[in-house]
């Protein structure tokens, strides 16, 4: 078996440029397919993300995110009946109890589709935040449990009754990107997509949050192990007592001479005891020389012995034999595994049935799932997996394939495919596209053990954590940049390393990802990096435009705290080196230059400074400003800063 070594806190793994989602323009409602003789060239990508299955099994219900609809699918006929159009980014998806109304996340639109599945009709909208991502429903409690992106929130809607009412917004962790309710309905797990802490811990890692369904309130919190991030999917147990999370799970504190070995990026499953609220175990889910890159969403069949995981990166399912891996825990090894040797040691399994402590050693074991024959992978059916369901007999898996433009369906059992579902016919491919595909998959990489999207999950922004780019050197770890207007913001690169966005895009195909890319794949990765696009900032007004101490605090940006000097519009970057006082004894650049970073998006882009050592903005100014030169910062007045920061985090 191979295990990672103990490394001291020195060193940390490179990175891939990387970008955000390209935006579509939604679709026009239409009930049914035209024959093919009067379909025009399709002229919009068809991107499904989210899956649910009627409770009586032969309609398949999926978002379409980059078409703006939901499309009504045929599990029988493997054909598409029709489509709804809807408003923003459709992605997650819940079903009432009777399958007679569908609840929609329009991601962007800060809206709740509510959609009669009877009529195929919008009937309502019910106001959330404005990045809905996934949601939840307690079917007796007639609850809506809504992950907010945008605030770090959970909104909870009561739907047993009308109209709507929305009761409360829970406070999360960040960026909150997937709900599970627990049987009996008195808790709510919440998986937060990023670690939100100081870059300079090395115990840095995303959490979950578990949220009281009678107080409405997060009661406690599960850390995952150092490096975790990129945490999407998660469900819970049909008897209610383990939550199950799946996430990334980076090595930022080894060194980038690991890469090769799959020591930096590697992808997990974590056990959560609801009974405790902690965290039971981490498993890896890769092999030994590959890599189960970017897990998205998990589910559990309705006896509670097996989980299904997609895995967007490497175009594949995970069957995990979830039951036996619980036995094994509890120190029920086969007499067959025990006698499996770790070279002349006992495997792993059989060190836990001696010592419970060792189970914290599975979240370094790249063999324990495989030597256990607990693990099987499966191909998806398609290109970039994302949300699966399964049917009500739990016969068939349902994988929505994002890039594919299709809903695959497999035997729930063998992992076959069954068919596919087309959602229509697909646009075709562009060279930002392209570039959009190759950016999300690991296939283009070493051993396929990480896609740019591993460390830039969040549509091409930050990870949250920071990594030792090699490019400057080894031993100096830098924060994880958003790629905004990549090709705008020359020289690249905390130290300005390289001088020209597509030499870096090239370097980090071939340096990072280990390849040797065409100069197709080079200008296509290319097109998708300087394709993305700001997002409007949640902390504008309702009206889009600036608060009131927003402009107060534009009109200190430009003048008072001078900060337009070295951060002028409209990319806030003078594309220059500066010393602003934040050099760190142990870093081998004496002279505590930084490239200028861009301020766009700040408020989505913590932790702050070269090497995250600042949690918030306003700790830039109070806690890391000691020698005043963050412009004329340190001449404000309290409620001055207060407006600077509230003005920076609208950019």
């Amino acid at each position: 078996m191979t295990r990672f070594p103990n490394v001291p806190v020195l060193f940390s793994a490179s990175v891939l440029v990387a970008l955000a989602w390209m935006y579509s323009i939604p679709r026009c409602e239409a009930q049914g397919q035209a024959s093919p003789a009067n379909v025009p060239a399709a002229t919009v990508f068809l991107s499904p993300t989210d899956v649910v299955v009627s409770p009586d099994g032969p309609t398949v219900y999926a978002t379409d995110r980059t078409g703006g609809s939901l499309a009504i699918l045929d599990d029988a006929k493997m054909t598409k009946r029709g489509e709804i159009a809807l408003l923003g980014k459709p992605q997650g998806l819940a079903l009432s109890v009777d399958g007679g109304t569908l609840y929609v996340a329009e991601h962007g639109n800060g809206s709740v589709a509510v959609i009669d599945t009877s009529r195929h009709e919008v009937t309502a909208r019910i106001a959330v935040g404005k990045w809905p991502t996934a949601i939840a429903i307690s079917r007796n409690a007639k609850r809506l449990y809504v992950c907010n992106q945008s605030n770090h929130s959970v909104s909870v809607i009561d739907v047993g009754q009308t109209p709507f009412k929305a009761v409360k917004q829970i406070p999360v962790i960040r960026e909150p990107s997937g709900v599970a309710v627990s049987p009996d309905e008195w808790h709510v797990v919440v998986t937060n997509l990023l670690a939100h802490g100081l870059g300079t811990d090395p115990a840095l890692a995303a959490e979950v949050s578990l949220i009281d369904t009678v107080k409405l309130e997060a009661t406690a919190t599960v850390k995952l192990p150092p490096g975790s991030t990129m945490v999407r999917g998660t469900c819970i147990s049909p008897d209610g007592k383990w939550a199950y999370v799946v996430h990334g799970l980076g090595r930022f504190n080894l060194p980038i001479t690991q890469l090769e070995r799959g020591w930096v990026n590697t992808y997990a499953l974590s056990i959560l005891d609801m009974a405790t609220s902690s965290r039971l175990a981490t498993m890896l889910l890769d092999e030994l020389t590959q890599g189960a890159a970017d897990p998205r969403a998990v589910v559990c069949s309705q006896d509670g012995k097996r989980l299904w995981i997609s895995h967007t990166g490497v175009h594949e399912v995970s069957s995990i034999d979830i039951g036996l891996i619980h036995e094994l825990l509890r120190g029920n090894v086969p007499e067959e595994l025990a006698s499996l040797k770790d070279g002349t040691q006992p495997n792993i399994w059989v060190q836990i049935q001696q010592d419970r402590g060792k189970i914290a050693d599975l979240e370094n074991d790249l063999t324990a799932l495989y030597i256990a024959g607990a693990i099987r992978r499966f191909p998806s059916g398609g290109k970039g997996p994302h949300g699966l369901a399964l049917s009500p007999d739990g016969q068939k898996l349902f994988v929505a394939n994002y890039y594919s433009g299709s809903v695959a369906v497999l035997d729930a059992h063998g992992g076959s495919l069954l068919g596919n579902i087309p959602l229509g016919p697909q646009a075709e491919l562009t060279s930002v596209r392209r570039g959009e595909i190759i950016f999300h998959d690991a296939t283009h990489a070493f051993q396929r053990w990480h896609s740019c999207a591993s460390c830039h999950p969040n549509e091409g922004r930050v990870d949250g954590l920071r990594w030792d780019f090699p490019g400057d050197g080894i031993g100096n770890p830098k924060d994880t940049l958003s790629l905004l207007f990549f090709d705008k913001t020359e020289p690249m690169n905390r130290r300005a390393t390289k001088a020209k966005a597509r030499d870096c895009t090239k370097g980090g195909l071939e340096s990072t990802n280990g390849i040797v890319p065409t100069e197709q794949q080079v200008d296509d990765l290319f097109a998708y990096l300087t394709s993305l696009r700001p997002v409007p900032s949640p902390h504008l007004a309702a009206d889009g435009s600036l608060t009131e101490a927003a402009v107060r605090g534009k009109q200190l940006f430009e003048g008072k705290a001078a900060c337009a000097r070295c951060h002028p519009a409209p990319y806030f970057t003078d594309q220059q080196m500066h010393n602003v006082g934040t050099l760190s004894d142990h870093y081998e650049e004496k002279d505590g230059r930084y490239d200028t970073p861009s301020l766009i998006e700040a408020y989505r882009s913590a932790p702050y400074l070269h090497d995250g050592r600042a949690l918030t903005v306003e700790e830039i100014f109070t806690r890391h400003n000691q020698q005043g030169k963050h412009g004329n910062a340190d001449a404000l007045t309290e409620q001055e800063l207060k407006d600077l920061v509230e003005y920076l985090l609208s950019l």
